[in-house]
């Protein structure tokens, strides 16, 4: 069994977030200090900058591929994104194949368990600010998909926010300080009515984006550096006497690099399916294939390689109601969350925005942000104060998974339904994403596994959108172009058009009436006919992705179930870490 070591954060009285000392049977709260709210600020602008890096290149990427493209390869701008978040060491280690990096928020959040956060986050601005430039002055489809990588990379760093705000405050706050983090991600939530508007408005169109990108991530990384100073790696190997080398020396290598491969061939397989080879093709059925063997070599390197540091812990997967469970749940969760915003934006467009009204399509493709504004108010006001954790995840799953089968029914003619379940979908489904944070720091034996802990939370609801996001986009598009020809043909039948169907087919792909009008001898009433029939296809295919969507929902209730609520004795006035500038002493969390 694996022999991995548990870092002890200090019994002794450490500076704390609280401004006074915590007195035995003192019921009043204690004030934050100054230098917390700071730095709980500045890690909100971390937020922001993180999901404008995955929000805003979602709702601009067909104008990115009418400009740069046709490139069939486009949506993995966002995959790549997805997947650099969960995937980054090796690059740090290896220096190879920069898509290959390891587990950013797993591997970084043991990383900075062990070494300091500080420099971790700081970096994560950095990065997304290069990839912001990167995108901003590209000139392919390829070069793209770097800039996604690269903002993948700083997403990943910026993803261990929630390790790192949670510790500095009193436990029984944790889940209310989540709230002001989520909330506080109002301007990210705008980004797809702000993307949009630069495309109709701004002189550079969509590379107006990655520029207001860049200046977030710039102006978060000073943020960070004057404000935001957790304990040092002095601080925390005081009395140890451990050297940076020893510790770097201790780290699972082959575990990174196991689970690298398992999710980029995983990946690869699930979007190469029905889009560049057939499902039975051997690059599709291989690739999975290896996939999972690498995921069952990798359960067995973890479970008997007797590793001080292992990415995936054995000891912390054996908790099932206080750890697995949490993490099933959140894996399904990301499979709904960062799916729905890439589906939504494109299906609203497709189904509900009149063509060339940029200024609505972005008004559409902000609802799911509606709806997360909402679910930060909750989180902030309702969650915090009701208790009963495990009855409230299971509660927003229902509610989430009810709505999505609504979602399941809606047609083209359905405007009002879809708007209202999309942002009613949205609402619920960061909550249990939240409380999950919440649950599982509170439910650990050691708060020196913090980092690590909330790493691997998102690791797997960051891969977890990412395989969503392959199998939905790859659903959509079979169930399209399964249909969309024989409503075609009888649309075209119908209204009397008498020529070539294969052109026809050709104007199709674009829906747009100039693309029509190209066609010689077409009848008004035969192109009215042909995008009614073409909505009609694209329509039943998101109907399709909901269908599978709900069984995923199913699936997390169930799970939920296992789960239980944070132990009341946890929710103290402790604190697990101090921040560097504070001189208040108060006795910490273990």
């Amino acid at each position: 069994m694996s022999s991995e070591k548990i870092e002890q954060i200090h019994d002794e009285e450490v500076r704390g977030s609280a401004g006074v000392v915590e007195t035995i049977g003192r019921k009043k709260k204690p004030r934050l200090a100054p230098q917390t709210i700071l730095a709980i600020v500045s890690l909100c602008l971390l937020y922001n900058s993180y999901l404008f890096t995955q929000l805003m290149p979602a709702v601009i990427l067909s104008s990115i591929n009418a400009d740069l493209g046709p490139d069939p390869n486009y949506p993995w701008i966002t995959i790549w994104y997805a997947l650099s978040l969960s995937l980054t060491l090796a690059l740090i280690v290896v220096c190879s194949w920069n898509l290959g990096a390891a587990v950013v928020v797993t591997i970084g959040g043991r990383l900075s368990d062990i070494f300091g956060r500080r420099w971790f986050l700081i970096s994560g601005a950095v990065f997304g600010a290069i990839g912001a430039v990167v995108g901003a002055t590209g000139q392919t489809i390829p070069q793209m998909i770097g800039a996604g990588v690269l903002m993948g990379i700083g997403g990943g760093f910026g993803e261990m926010i929630f390790a790192s705000v949670q510790e500095i405050v009193p436990n029984e706050r944790r889940l209310f300080i989540l709230g002001c983090v989520e909330i506080s991600n109002l301007p990210a939530m705008l980004s797809p009515m702000i993307g949009y508007a630069f495309i109709t408005h701004a002189k550079l169109g969509w590379r107006v984006c990655y520029w207001w990108m860049f200046a977030f991530e710039a102006f978060t990384a000073i943020a960070l550096f004057f404000f935001y100073k957790p304990p040092s790696f002095e601080t925390k190997h005081r009395d140890d006497g451990k050297t940076k080398r020893q510790l770097v020396a201790a780290l699972d290598y082959v575990g990174v690099l196991l689970f690298l491969a398992a999710c980029i061939l995983l990946l690869l397989g699930l979007n190469w399916g029905g889009r560049n080879f057939a499902w039975k093709s051997a690059a599709v059925i291989v690739s999975t294939i290896l996939s999972a063997v690498l995921f069952v070599l990798l359960g067995c390197w973890e479970t008997y390689a007797n590793l001080e540091y292992p990415i995936l812990p054995p000891r912390l997967f054996k908790k099932w109601r206080d750890f697995s469970s949490i993490i099933a749940v959140t894996f399904v969760g990301g499979m709904l969350y960062y799916s729905m915003n890439i589906l939504w934006p494109r299906q609203s467009t497709l189904l509900y925005v009149p063509t060339g009204d940029s200024t609505l399509q972005g008004v559409y493709a902000n609802m799911v942000s509606f709806g997360t504004i909402l679910a930060g108010t909750m989180v902030l006001t309702i969650v915090p104060r009701c208790g009963h954790e495990r009855w409230q995840m299971i509660g927003f799953l229902v509610v989430q998974t009810g709505m999505i089968g609504s979602m399941g029914s809606v047609g083209v003619h359905d405007k009002a339904q879809a708007i209202a379940t999309i942002i009613i979908v949205a609402a619920t489904v960061t909550p249990p994403q939240f409380l999950a944070f919440g649950m599982m720091s509170l439910g650990l034996e050691s708060q020196a596994d913090i980092g690590l802990s909330q790493g691997l939370l998102c690791t797997f609801r960051l891969i977890g959108g990412a395989i969503a996001t392959a199998i939905y986009t790859a659903i959509q598009t079979n169930t399209y172009s399964g249909i969309v020809g024989n409503n075609v043909r009888s649309a075209a039948s119908q209204s009397g058009y008498q020529g070539s169907i294969s052109t026809l087919l050709a104007a199709a792909e674009t829906n747009t009436d100039a693309a029509y009008q190209q066609i010689p001898g077409i009848t008004e009433q035969a192109i009215r006919a042909v995008q009614e029939a073409v909505k009609d296809a694209n329509a039943v295919s998101y109907q399709r992705v909901y269908e599978i969507a709900v069984v995923f929902g199913g699936l997390a209730i169930l799970t939920a179930l296992t789960t239980r609520d944070i132990d009341k004795k946890r929710k103290t006035n402790e604190t697990a870490v101090q921040l560097e500038n504070q001189t208040e002493p108060v006795k910490a969390a273990v």
